[in-house]
């Protein structure tokens, strides 16, 4: 599905990593919850607080919870032990990744990773589903001193390319508002847990399953050198 009137060829695929080409949701709100029961274990948290947490910085959601430091800094060290524990009994990669990857690869496009984790802890899904082969630049949190929404991240990725026109794809609202801080076009993903909101912000493209995104963005480049 299209949404936007844009005069230059995609030639960059930016994605967002967990809920956009991993499914590690499970795993995201399985830790928060093992998290809180360690540190705030009288705290009831909804499914919808859970959600609500999702794509933000630990530095960032954890304080909201606690203005000492060194508490967050606990909590944020907690989730990391957590997560890596339990890792890849929940995480696995999105139907059609690879497939998706490789076409775009073999198109010679340019792709990165624009993610909110630090780099050492979104390697491991990375590597282990094969994802690392088509991938030219990630970017993460210790890259940048703004993250998604801010622009920074997304133009960090793009000052590695000479390129014409790109495309963020993203499961989360602070992911397509970075690309579109960013100036390029936004793809919103239907699997998102926040999909209503992601919705809400038009983006141009809007994917049932990433089987679709190598043809949608093949036709859009060839409706542009039509016109």
């Amino acid at each position: 599905m299209f949404f936007g009137d844009y005069m230059q060829k995609i030639d960059t695929i930016l994605f967002d990593l967990d809920g956009t080409l991993v499914d590690s949701n499970n795993l995201i709100l399985e830790t928060f919850k093992r998290t809180f029961q360690l540190h705030f274990s009288n705290k009831i948290l909804t499914q919808n607080d859970l959600i609500q947490m999702m794509g933000p910085p630990l530095q960032e959601t954890f304080s909201r919870f606690s203005s000492d430091t060194n508490v967050v800094n606990s909590m944020i060290n907690s989730y990391r032990d957590i997560y890596q524990q339990i890792e890849f009994d929940y995480v696995k990669p999105y139907p059609h990744i690879i497939e998706t990857l490789k076409a775009f690869k073999d198109a010679n496009f340019n792709i990165g990773i624009v993610t909110t984790k630090f780099k050492e802890s979104a390697m491991p899904s990375i590597n282990r589903f094969g994802i690392d082969k088509y991938i030219d630049v990630i970017i993460g949190l210790d890259d940048v001193k703004n993250h998604k929404p801010h622009a920074e991240p997304v133009l960090k990725a793009l000052q590695y390319f000479k390129h014409q026109q790109a495309l963020m794809v993203g499961d989360s609202p602070g992911d397509l508002q970075s690309g579109a801080n960013a100036g390029i076009l936004t793809c919103g993903v239907d699997w998102s847990y926040r999909r209503d909101e992601l919705i809400s912000l038009k983006p141009t493209f809007w994917l049932l399953d990433f089987i679709d995104l190598y043809p949608t963005v093949k036709k859009y480049n060839e409706d542009i050198k039509g016109e």
